[in-house]
């Protein structure tokens, strides 16, 4: 059926009157004389019968014109929904991430995102670096988000460079100094993440460039597990900035330090291979901007 016959009529059946309905679309009354004709062909059956001057619904005409309200809803609604979509307002989100930004940053930066959104719904997927770049290929994500290396920068539309920093309990010795470094870390209780792990081997050069031990009496999968472990007194962590803002929040026992020399941590908002990034993504990614450069002092 032509939407525009089923406009025609709806206003006709409403308003009772041709002329009425012509006035109310801005056509002429031939032009709605003509569209009902073309429409009453098309169904099989006669919409209106005249009684003196006046027009009058048939049975089926008050029948077609139910089902025909809801047709008209679903295309305002359809209308609604490319709005959305083309302004990013609505539409689904999937992110793979890894624990790190996860636990961190994403749950404060996706509530802001969806606060002006509300019609977005989100699935929030937390997975491995390591699984994040293998989904790379696989369209399971609209965006991921790994720490480096990078099996395809093509997929890397975004990176964020961070300097670690040193996090230790407000009442050590040393959260006196400004800033640490190798030298004054010498034998202290050393808190890592796993040897596969980008600050790993940064940090065993740092200490043997500085005739330094590095004293590593724990090993973990994650950051958020380090600095669990460093809040109860079980050694100093070397860790990225954004894990560490999250865990010294709220927690004046906790106090975060410079470390020098730089041991660089970069994260990578990657894309699907295939299909490119929706506009949706494309101001999540903005987002991203706003939250992490000016509060977390990313490079």
């Amino acid at each position: 059926m032509d939407t525009r016959q089923i406009q025609i009529f709806v206003a006709v059946l409403e308003s009772g009157s041709m002329t009425a309905a012509a006035r109310s679309l801005g056509v002429t009354q031939p032009a709605v004389s003509a569209a009902l004709a073309q429409l009453e062909r098309h169904v099989g059956f006669r919409l209106f019968e005249r009684e003196g001057r006046q027009i009058v619904p048939t049975s089926e005409a008050l029948l077609l014109h139910q089902e025909a309200m809801h047709a008209l809803a679903g295309l305002s609604r359809l209308d609604e929904a490319a709005a959305g979509i083309q302004a990013a307002t609505r539409g689904h989100l999937t992110i793979a991430t890894n624990p790190g930004p996860g636990i961190a940053w994403l749950p404060q930066i996706l509530a802001e995102f969806r606060s002006t959104r509300p019609g977005v719904t989100v699935r929030f997927l937390t997975r491995s670096s390591r699984e994040v770049r293998d989904l790379v290929a696989t369209r399971a994500f609209d965006l991921g988000i790994a720490e480096a290396p990078f099996d395809r920068t093509d997929a890397v539309v975004h990176r964020y460079r961070f300097d670690c920093v040193a996090v230790l309990r407000a009442d050590h010795p040393l959260a006196i100094e400004g800033q640490l470094t190798p030298a004054l870390l010498d034998d202290q209780p050393l808190i890592c993440l796993l040897p596969g792990h980008g600050t790993t081997m940064p940090i065993a050069r740092a200490f043997e460039a500085a005739g330094a031990h590095a004293n590593v009496v724990a090993e973990c999968e994650f950051y958020a597990t380090a600095l669990n472990l460093v809040l109860h007194g079980a050694g100093i962590c070397l860790s990225d900035p954004i894990s560490a803002a999250q865990a010294a929040q709220g927690r004046p026992d906790l106090v975060i330090r410079p470390f020098l020399p730089i041991i660089p941590y970069e994260v990578g908002v990657l894309r699907p291979s295939r299909g490119g990034t929706s506009r949706l993504a494309e101001q999540f990614i903005e987002a991203l901007d706003r939250f992490v450069l000016p509060r977390l002092g990313a490079r």
